[in-house]
């Protein structure tokens, strides 16, 4: 009967063409990106040589959410969702475009129009998360999480390998032009969607009919209050923070291991391709077993996995070794991730569920930041070895404290 279930399930994502076009806009969208992840460090490694410039202009690609992520949140229950997400698309391809021009000119500017494209992601990635339920019925949550997360990391295994081959075959500003061009299908298939009024647009409608309408400040606070409310939510967020300084770090350190170590974005774009691999094959066991698996175990001893696997290259000095961990990696963290990005969209309600996504952001992407800023800065001074067995431990320790704790592992 479980097996029949999944299968129907199955065939009626596939009939949902909203769902479809969500994943085909996305899938394509994310192939761009996947580049311009690429691009952008190698354009600020190549001109300055620096470790820690680099570093920095991945970190611009997550302070926003430290800034504005409450704030989408707020916009993304007040208006329509897939608006403000074509808006974003609209202008992050504008942006994209721009950054071969600037770069001639100006390698700071570099930096601002990273800052500035990741300023537009935080209006678009808690609309996206807010928008699923809208479009998928709650039982079918998890298995188009499972999609989307497996689409995402099919683009990360071409993508990067891609990557990979344009910025050292070909040239950087193709990079950036492909990457602007995919923002634009992104829209397109937005508003080919066909959406029927929510709940909560329509309480909004009212709400601003009698004159009643919250600062967006009241709104940020709503959130907040419910988030410190519901326990185990609140837990389940003390968690994600604690292991995302971890996971933010080993982002740069596995780009400068492959730029000193491994002949640079040839390897980077293989390495992360082997984490795409791995979390395609757990996007597709998690989806299976949709149900069957209770989450809170999920979260912790998937977080646990990944603690070990970050500290592996530690102890590994040949990339065929440190594949087969980065696989591993890859499959725990998909398990992770859709199971929190399931239960949030569960247990939140429609009307706070832009802020709720927006504030978790906020969060977890200050907490990458610091990550990332961390592992740039440290990696000037010490061993890549001992810093990436500290990711694995920041990544470890709070997942087996939270194994022990039942307002986490009993959700």
């Amino acid at each position: 009967m479980t097996a029949v279930k999944g299968v129907e399930t199955d065939h009626e994502l596939v009939r949902n063409a909203n769902f479809v076009l969500l994943v085909g806009g996305q899938f394509i969208s994310q192939m761009g990106d996947r580049l311009a992840l690429v691009a952008f460090p190698w354009l600020v490694y190549k001109t300055t040589g620096s470790v820690a410039s680099t570093g920095l202009v991945l970190a611009m690609f997550t302070l926003p959410y430290v800034v504005f992520g409450a704030v989408a949140g707020s916009v993304l229950d007040r208006i329509d969702r897939r608006g403000v997400m074509v808006a974003a698309d609209v202008v992050r391809g504008g942006l994209v475009l721009a950054v071969p021009f600037i770069a001639t000119r100006s390698t700071d500017a570099v930096f601002v129009l990273a800052f500035l494209v990741s300023t537009a992601t935080v209006f678009f990635d808690p609309g996206l998360m807010a928008l699923l339920p809208d479009i998928v019925p709650r039982e079918d949550l998890m298995r188009a999480n499972s999609v989307l997360a497996a689409s995402a990391n099919v683009t990360e295994i071409v993508g990067y390998s891609l990557a990979g081959f344009v910025v050292y075959y070909v040239t950087l500003r193709t990079a950036f032009y492909v990457d602007a061009a995919t923002f634009g299908v992104s829209a397109v298939t937005l508003l080919a969607m066909t959406l029927t009024r929510s709940p909560r647009c329509a309480a909004a409608t009212a709400r601003d009919s009698n004159r009643e309408i919250p600062s967006v400040w009241s709104d940020i606070r709503e959130g907040v209050a419910y988030l410190r409310q519901h326990p185990t939510l609140r837990a389940n967020t003390e968690l994600t923070i604690a292991v995302t300084m971890g996971v933010g770090a080993f982002y740069p350190l596995t780009f400068l291991l492959a730029v000193e170590r491994f002949h640079g974005t040839r390897s980077f774009g293989f390495m992360e391709a082997s984490i795409a691999v791995g979390y395609v094959a757990g996007s597709a066991a998690i989806g299976a077993m949709a149900g069957r698996v209770r989450t809170g175990y999920a979260i912790t001893i998937g977080l646990m996995v990944m603690g070990v696997c970050c500290a592996l290259p530690w102890a590994l000095h040949s990339l065929m070794l440190i594949v087969p961990g980065l696989i591993v990696l890859g499959v725990a963290n998909s398990v992770v991730l859709i199971s929190i990005d399931t239960y949030v969209q569960t247990i939140v309600p429609d009307r706070l569920r832009g802020r709720i996504w927006g504030m978790r952001l906020t969060l977890t992407q200050g907490a990458y930041a610091i990550g990332v800023l961390a592992a740039g800065a440290l990696a000037a001074v010490f061993a890549l070895g001992p810093l990436f067995g500290l990711c694995g431990l920041i990544v470890f320790v709070p997942a087996l404290i939270g194994l022990f704790l039942p307002v986490v592992r009993d959700v």
